[in-house]
């Protein structure tokens, strides 16, 4: 019997033809054209779905950045189900030391030595931080300036209006503790009367219980430590609100940087992309207004 105009027409369509063909005649009859199309979507090849495996990524964060860290892991942990992103808090100095031993993937930190400055670690500045002073309510002052400040900080000035001013500094290798000095003292230290504390918490705690104690932390652990009994005086005018940092009107502020021992890959990399893109950055402001 001769074959059909249509029939023919599906028989040069290749796959077409041969589902016809295996059809019975009166199947081919009645088949409306939609049942054609089913057949030959089901005989299509199928995209493959590609399950990724879990991964870690070691995260290494100055002081200053430890609450952002944390905060960022956890975020990217959830937009990233098969990653898990360990943290370890430690000084600046310290973190870029464990950063250049291999014994994490990326670091967040507040202060760049020279080494890395000179171009031994790949870094990339992600965010601004303000460096806060800090004073027990009772100190009396409520605003200072640059030379005020160097003034008691470098035991210059040890009172004021009746009261013992005890200055509070951070430990050596501190990166909030080095742009500090830089801001305020010119690069040199402080008095050997300071108290030094070995973390941002530490400043606050001690001075929310001495009268008189005048410290500095970054403003970033402000919403986390600040503490009653603890004030935040103006510098120049100004406090260190995003805001103020952003428009430089808060004279002490810093960049802070995401570092690798060299250019990410990998998991790194897409870490690195994502808290500069506009959810890590999100993270970042919210962490940031305090």
């Amino acid at each position: 019997m001769p074959t059909s105009r249509p029939e023919q027409q599906l028989n040069r369509g290749g796959l077409a033809g041969r589902v016809l063909r295996l059809l019975p005649h009166t199947s081919r009859i009645l088949l409306p054209a939609s049942c054609i199309l089913l057949l030959l979507a089901a005989c299509a090849p199928q995209p493959l779905t590609v399950t990724r495996g879990p991964v870690t990524l070691r995260l290494v964060a100055a002081d200053s950045c430890g609450p952002l860290a944390e905060e960022l892991a956890a975020a990217y942990e959830e937009a990233h189900p098969w990653a898990a992103v360990q943290v370890e808090v430690f000084n600046s100095s310290v973190a870029e030391q464990t950063l250049q031993a291999g014994e994490a993937d990326l670091a967040l930190l507040s202060w760049l030595q020279q080494d890395a400055e000179e171009g031994l670690l790949w870094s990339q500045a992600f965010a601004r931080d303000g460096i806060a002073v800090v004073v027990h309510a009772a100190t009396p002052f409520t605003e200072t300036g640059l030379a005020h400040l160097q003034a008691i900080f470098r035991g210059q000035v040890q009172e004021w209006g009746g009261m013992v001013l005890t200055p509070v500094s951070r430990e050596d290798g501190s990166g909030t503790r080095a742009v500090f000095e830089g801001a305020v003292l010119g690069g040199r230290d402080v008095t050997f009367t300071a108290v030094v504390m070995p973390s941002s918490e530490a400043v606050i705690e001690y001075v929310a219980r001495t009268p008189g104690a005048i410290g500095y932390v970054s403003s970033l652990r402000l919403g986390e430590l600040l503490a009653d009994g603890v004030r935040v005086p103006l510098v120049e005018g100004a406090l260190p609100t995003p805001g103020g940092i952003s428009d430089g009107s808060y004279p002490i502020s810093r960049p802070l940087y995401l570092a690798a021992a060299t250019e990410p890959t990998g998991e790194a990399r897409e870490f690195a992309q994502w808290v500069l893109g506009p959810e890590g950055q999100a993270v970042i402001g919210r962490l940031a207004d305090w």
